[in-house]
């Protein structure tokens, strides 16, 4: 099958799964337009909307299945959409979170606010109706996001974030250790909830024997290293769910804490070995972990177990292309 992923590459998902798909005997080859101090390195190719204009064509005659992300196609507004599907292109909408979470229903699901999406809710709207009449086929990371998304698309896939664990090196947390890190990495601090981790922190201080970092504009390669050192890593405990922050830190072996909605939790395997967390929760439940090497160390094993289990390439391949034949079939 001949694959292509466009045009925004979001937590290095694109370059992941493309080359997952590339492992698995099939032609895949991806093309983003957004770049950000993390820098993902990988072998997709770095474009911009005037280069994408000039090469449509091309790549929809050679594409088997285009895989577009968050909420993008090749043009603007996706005006490109109708002449694929004229065209009988098979075609997935990756959709990431900000593209389409909108304040009404996070509101209705979630007890805590979080910062806006890059539209409002009306422009959330618009574009998910134009979009849904040309594809039919959308893919979520989880059940945070499934209602957003829910009520447009024909059908809507839940396919886990994408890690490459083998690439990973990791570190459990020493059952020895009785003064550990916390690292904190909030790519974008009022998302994240970064101001509820502080305070918590602040607040430890006080009491507790542990050491604090805090990792921002950061490159990925250079942050990964840091994470290695670290016994606990707190992603976002606003949201709803985890991220790939998570992901990559249970690979290590760390623990992970971060807010995940009864509801979502309720979603995924039952062993998930995130450690919940919320504002009104953060300081109990890091005071508990810092008081609990032997317990840091085996959440760090589950952690590893987890990712290899349900984020691993062999994992997450085969679902995707059972996604792609779908949408090939008309289904």
């Amino acid at each position: 099958m001949k694959i292509v992923h466009v045009p925004t590459e979001i937590a290095g998902q694109m370059q992941t799964m493309v080359n997952g798909l590339r492992l698995a005997g099939h032609e895949s080859n991806g093309y983003n337009w957004f770049l950000s101090y993390l820098n993902y390195s990988g072998d997709i190719n770095i474009t911009d909307a005037y280069e994408l204009i000039r090469i449509v064509d091309p790549i929809a005659r050679y594409a088997d299945v285009i895989h577009f992300h968050n909420g993008n196609s090749f043009l603007a507004n996706n005006i490109d959409l109708p002449s694929l599907y004229a065209n009988g292109k098979a075609m997935v909408m990756h959709h990431w979170g900000n593209d389409v979470r909108t304040k009404k229903i996070t509101a209705l699901l979630n007890p805590y606010q979080i910062p806006a999406s890059y539209f409002t809710d009306e422009r959330i709207h618009q574009n998910l109706m134009f979009t849904s009449k040309y594809i039919k086929h959308a893919i979520v990371q989880d059940y945070e996001l499934y209602p957003h998304v829910a009520d447009y698309y024909e059908h809507v896939h839940v396919l886990p974030l994408a890690c490459k664990h083998e690439d990973i090196p990791f570190a459990y947390p020493s059952i020895d250790n009785r003064n550990p890190l916390i690292i904190h990495a909030p790519t974008n601090r009022e998302f994240k909830g970064s101001e509820y981790v502080e305070k918590a922190i602040a607040e430890l201080k006080r009491t507790k024997r542990f050491e604090y970092r805090a990792i921002e504009k950061m490159s990925h390669r250079e942050a990964m290293k840091t994470y290695l050192t670290a016994d606990i890593i707190v992603d976002q405990i606003l949201c709803g769910t985890y991220g790939m922050l998570s992901v990559e830190a249970m690979a290590m072996g760390k623990v992970v804490v971060a807010f995940v909605r009864d509801d979502v939790r309720a979603k995924f395997p039952p062993e998930l070995p995130i450690v919940v967390a919320n504002p009104d929760t953060i300081s109990a439940v890091l005071a508990t972990l810092i008081d609990q090497p032997e317990a840091r160390h085996n959440l760090g094993i589950a952690g590893r177990y987890y990712v290899e289990k349900y984020h691993s390439l062999n994992y997450i391949t085969p679902k995707l292309l059972d996604i792609y034949n779908s949408a090939k079939g008309g289904e």
